[in-house]
């Protein structure tokens, strides 16, 4: 008959020391003092994130900075639409004022505001195809929504353009004087200023870029984003002001706006040369946004900006 081994003793942890208990006499007064035993453990100081530094220097630099789309899984939600129609409106709306009031400074900056402020949770308020290339450029949104928003902002910007058309017609039909007027840019001509146009181009769209870059850094609140984006227009335009009429005695001649140079008729216009056109008012826009958009996050890895102490490339 098999005997059973005897099991062995659960291994008991160790007992904790019994506090001791130290009487003190203070006068008439009794008092007991218990001494416990106990580790202390003491919390690390916090990570400083202003003295975080990259490993390398542009460490993480061309690292995506959205979610993973593709053309399959762009539609598993509704919200894409939702944002096509956002950047739709948004286009519109900034072509319509620019239509019919031309490209003033004071009208556009708090248009520009508005139409931030009210797409900005929709579609992040694009507005604009270089401001789009410059964020697919730096790997801000998944190039296949960057096409859809593009195409978003081209019908937007050519609903504008139907509707002071149908305006015009409207008024010019019932005889009645209208202030409202489809405000052409200068058609590129031989005689055009192409050199200039071109330098003012690029030099407005490369602040347009880099101010919605650094706008970026905001977008925890809508006002503060938005303001920013307005204000870096509303710069570029001085400055693209200033010189056209001090250097060239040239009135509006630049847009930084490639969907908007579509509703101002700038590749339809009388006798203007369409691929100088298209370069100058297309082409060099979205080139001149895209540095923008490089300079901005350049600047911010030089600076430390972009290190956070939570990630794994940073040290502390």
């Amino acid at each position: 008959m098999a005997t059973k081994k005897a099991k062995k003793p659960a291994s008991k942890a160790p007992a904790k020391p019994a506090p001791k208990v130290v009487a003190a006499k203070g006068g008439n007064t009794t008092v007991n003092i218990t001494e416990v035993n106990e580790t202390v453990i003491i919390a690390s100081p916090a990570k400083d994130k202003a003295n975080c530094e990259p490993k390398a220097l542009f460490s993480g630099f061309f690292k995506k900075k959205y979610q993973d789309e593709d053309i399959l899984t762009i539609f598993r939600s509704p919200r894409i639409i939702g944002s096509v129609l956002g950047e739709i409106i948004g286009t519109m709306i900034l072509s319509l004022v620019v239509l019919a009031m031309g490209l003033e400074p004071i009208y556009l900056v708090f248009t520009l505001l508005f139409v931030t402020l009210v797409v900005y949770p929709i579609s992040g308020a694009n507005l604009n195809p270089l401001v789009t290339l410059g964020m697919m450029f730096t790997r801000r949104i998944s190039m296949v929504r960057g096409v859809f928003y593009i195409i978003a902002q081209l019908i937007g910007a050519m609903l504008a353009w139907l509707i002071i058309q149908m305006l015009i017609g409207a008024a010019t039909s019932g005889m009645v004087d209208s202030a409202i007027s489809a405000t052409a840019i200068r058609p590129i001509t031989e005689d055009s200023p192409l050199g200039a146009l071109i330098a003012v181009e690029s030099m407005g769209a490369m602040i347009y870029g880099f101010a919605f870059a650094r706008a970026l850094k905001f977008k925890k609140s809508a006002f503060t984003f938005s303001a920013v984006v307005a204000t870096g227009v509303f710069t570029a335009l001085l400055i693209g002001l200033f010189v056209m009429f001090q250097f060239f005695s040239l009135q509006s001649t630049f847009v930084f706006n490639p969907a908007l140079a579509v509703a101002l008729e700038a590749f339809m216009a009388q006798d203007t040369i369409v691929w100088q056109a298209f370069i100058t008012y297309a082409l060099i826009p979205l080139a001149a946004g895209v540095v923008g958009f490089v300079l901005a996050d350049v600047t911010s890895a030089l600076s430390g900006e972009a290190c956070d102490c939570d990630r794994k490339d940073c040290r502390c």
